[in-house]
């Protein structure tokens, strides 16, 4: 079946709530792994919104699929109570060696990272509505360049353009597009920081960067190894580069030499 021709109707939320609600109830009174494997799977087969969020993201000026993308924004942090109550019911679960046997230890890694970053007094819209907003606002700006009205994801290939006055204008194009939008975004900007930071300090952090890894699903690094391996790329990579575009340049006999797409250029002028 073809993705346009794929049936949408919107979920109804409080069938959905009952039904999560179910099937957590028959997992805590299963007598059996199997049993209990039964009413997880009933679940993560639920599908919720992802044909309606493609579409919203296709085209955020379709008024039908931006009603359910907000419809979704509202309503997925009321379900996501209702879907960690199972979660937990997973990790607790007497019969845990059976499902980590089934399901694979990844996986309860994965929901012990979940719970660690999940409260209910978390639970609320405002981030969704924010995270939204921006990307409703982005998909709708057009910038006029080239003689032609283009979507902003269409300058990337002027931004690597071998012609330095043509990445010159492309960027200042941008750059003109995001100025003309600053006010809003950001607005959008300072909401977010203020929004996340709060939900990582209701956890016990100072601010929203553990936080954010979690929700992420990071699993085996975290800060302190992040930022080992950008000290090792400084520290390592960067002189090697910078060796081998210092021969290429003298070889070719420019001042100043450009890598893009792993080949070398040499800027106009």
């Amino acid at each position: 079946m073809k993705f346009s021709a794929m049936p949408y109707s919107r979920p109804d939320l409080e069938a959905m709530k009952a039904n999560l609600t179910a099937c957590t109830e028959a997992f805590l009174a299963a007598e059996s792994a199997q049993e209990q494997i039964a009413q997880y799977d009933r679940v993560t087969n639920l599908s919720v919104g992802s044909l309606a969020n493609a579409r919203h993201t296709i085209d955020t000026r379709d008024a039908f699929y931006d009603a359910e993308s907000t419809f979704f924004d509202e309503s997925w942090p009321q379900l996501s109570v209702y879907f960690q109550r199972l979660n937990e019911a997973m990790l607790d679960s007497k019969f845990r060696p059976e499902l980590e046997a089934h399901y694979g230890s990844l996986l309860f890694l994965k929901l012990e990272i979940s719970r660690r970053s999940f409260k209910p007094e978390l639970v609320e819209q405002e981030e969704n509505r924010l995270t939204s907003r921006y990307q409703k606002l982005y998909a709708n700006m057009t910038v006029e360049f080239d003689g032609k009205t283009m979507p902003m994801p269409m300058l990337g290939k002027y931004k690597v353009s071998a012609d330095r006055a043509v990445r010159r204008a492309a960027y200042e194009a941008e750059g003109k597009v995001f100025d003309a939008n600053r006010a809003e975004l950001d607005e959008i900007y300072d909401k977010l920081v203020h929004n996340r930071n709060a939900q990582g300090r209701m956890l016990g952090y100072p601010n929203f960067i553990q936080l954010g890894y979690d929700r992420l699903g990071r699993n085996c690094y975290g800060q302190k190894e992040l930022a080992a391996f950008r000290d090792q790329i400084a520290n390592d990579l960067v002189p090697v580069i910078a060796e081998v575009k210092e021969a290429q340049r003298k070889r070719i006999g420019v001042d100043r030499l450009y890598i893009y797409d792993d080949k070398f250029r040499f800027p106009d002028g």
